[in-house]
């Protein structure tokens, strides 16, 4: 049986998804760890959150997504993103938890966006 040199269940000729996207999440993770949170990592491109941060006053879902070219403004993320953030939606409910899209951008480096039942909004930082 032949492995991968790229990981378990990839046979293409290139990292696959995930292994690219594994060191933006632990990035993010230590974001978010270092912002007072306890976080819990949920790998893969099904599920609706890659990233749960818990402090003393209120639960985060993050989705952390990559982007290979600069973001022009909230209306490209959404159109970008907007299967994502349907996703995002559908968890936790809008009392118990806030939810964000964190999108890192080639030359930009991390943006941060607050995801809302009817849109979104860019924040300062997360």
């Amino acid at each position: 049986m032949q492995v991968s040199p790229h990981g378990p269940g990839h046979d293409g000729p290139g990292p696959d998804r995930y292994s690219r996207s594994r060191p933006l999440e632990f990035e993010a993770r230590n974001l978010l760890s270092s912002g007072g949170y306890y976080v819990m990592h949920r790998s893969g491109s099904k599920t609706p959150v890659n990233l749960i941060g818990v402090s003393d006053d209120e639960v985060l879902m993050v989705q952390v997504r990559r982007s290979r070219t600069p973001l022009s403004g909230v209306r490209d993320v959404h159109e970008r993103y907007h299967a994502d953030m349907d996703l995002i939606r559908k968890v936790g409910g809008t009392r118990f938890c806030k939810k964000e899209l964190w999108v890192f951008s080639q030359p930009d480096g991390w943006h941060y966006y607050e995801v809302f039942p009817g849109g979104l909004m860019e924040l300062d930082g997360p």
